[in-house]
């Protein structure tokens, strides 16, 4: 695998990871306003991870 497919692997555990970070945030604030954060930054590192699953797959595909 190349070092470009294996990176964009990385980054996506990365939102992956940033998304259980912020879950576990929002289970513990004590207002609905910090809360509502928490489910912002959750919903846009899920568009990130589907950005870079798009990229990947599309340059797994173009190699292959």
């Amino acid at each position: 695998m190349s070092e470009l497919l294996e990176t964009i692997e990385e980054a996506i555990q990365d939102e992956r990871d940033a998304q259980q970070k912020y879950r576990k945030l929002k289970k513990l604030a004590d207002d609905e306003e910090t809360q509502q954060l928490y489910e912002q930054l959750i919903s846009d590192e899920k568009q990130h991870e589907k950005i870079l699953r798009s990229r990947y797959e599309a340059l797994k595909e173009s190699r292959e």
